[in-house]
């Protein structure tokens, strides 16, 4: 192996084989875990600067002589972690292929399911693999398990899932302008006519870009614990730092609203109701509201907005509400 003159030597390129030097010597280390395995996958798949930066610190390891002037019979000691690291680099290796690759020549082992909830109705639904899908009001979704992956198409509404572990088996959910792809996590996505939201409240959640981004590459995000990402046809969009929590309050029947403007709170609670709820006008409509709103109870909600900024709700004679300043 040539060694490159420091000189020449591209920064971003002797910077990405530091970091494959780091994983080296953290995948030989004693304590290497499975986190730390999965984590390499991911780092390994995020660019393709690193698959290069990797093999060639591999082929450095040999021109050391780390394979060529090992004794026939080594300590048990050297042996052992340099099986390990053999070990913890094959199966990181497996990881990638199982997180990032769907070979299609597997035949399905049965026929997509289908599963929906109505409008207002929220239900969870557990998998045969023991991951459990929690479904939000008016959602629609098919479920095609086969041998090499668990595939989701999330055709409208809100679920959230929460994934089995499955190193051989990734977890796929496609929702039409990208995909999320995943082994084991939990994490929410809302699906909606012109955009779709996904936040992620624990593990790692790859979100790839679909259809045709033009000329640059399909994007593509990592997301961790309290991260979001929003996907339309302009491609993805990292989100401010979520708290999960607020996403997912519908779980538990419930719309948390931090300023959160009055048009929207409306727009939200039209998810769950047939009845019609409309605002005055503009300005009323950018009033804006916090609190903790009961799902189920319409009638609570408009009494504590009459309370709070000042609106009631006329009911009108197609029985719409149409919500108003309080007079004076």
């Amino acid at each position: 192996m040539n060694t490159p003159n420091k000189n020449t030597i591209d920064p971003f390129a002797e910077r990405m084989e530091e970091q494959a030097a780091t994983w080296v010597a953290r995948l030989r280390a004693d304590n290497v875990s499975e986190q730390d395995q999965e984590k390499f996958a991911l780092w390994l798949a995020a660019n393709p600067a690193h698959v290069t930066a990797m093999d060639n610190m591999l082929d450095l390891w040999d021109d050391l002589g780390v394979t060529r002037h090992m004794p026939v019979n080594p300590p048990r000691q050297f042996a052992g972690r340099r099986q390990r690291t053999l070990g913890a680099l094959a199966l990181a290796a497996c990881f990638v292929f199982a997180l990032f690759t769907a070979p299609q020549w597997l035949t399905p082992q049965a026929e997509p399911a289908y599963y929906s909830t109505q409008l207002g109705e929220r239900k969870s639904i557990e998998l045969a693999d023991g991951s459990v899908m929690t479904l939000n009001t008016n959602s629609r979704l098919q479920v095609a398990y086969i041998d090499a992956e668990r595939r989701i198409k999330l055709e409208r509404g809100e679920v959230f899932f929460e994934v089995q572990h499955n190193a051989a088996r990734p977890f796929i959910v496609d929702i039409g302008s990208a995909e999320v792809r995943v082994l084991g996590t939990a994490f929410n996505i809302m699906r909606g006519s012109e955009s779709s939201h996904i936040t992620v409240t624990s593990g790692v959640v790859r979100v790839t870009e679909l259809g045709n981004p033009g000329s640059r590459a399909p994007a593509t995000e990592l997301l961790y614990a309290n991260q979001s990402v929003a996907t339309d046809g302009n491609g993805l969009q990292r989100q401010a730092q979520t708290e999960a929590s607020t996403v997912l309050a519908w779980r538990d029947g419930n719309i948390v609203a931090q300023a959160m403007p009055l048009g929207q709170l409306v727009a939200e609670l039209a998810r769950y109701h047939g009845a019609r709820i409309i605002v005055s006008d503009a300005s009323l409509a950018q009033t804006t509201v916090s609190g903790i709103f009961p799902i189920d109870q319409p009638e609570v909600i408009l009494k504590a907005l009459e309370h709070s900024i000042g609106v009631q709700g006329v009911e009108l004679e197609d029985s719409s509400i149409l919500l108003i300043k309080t007079p004076l």
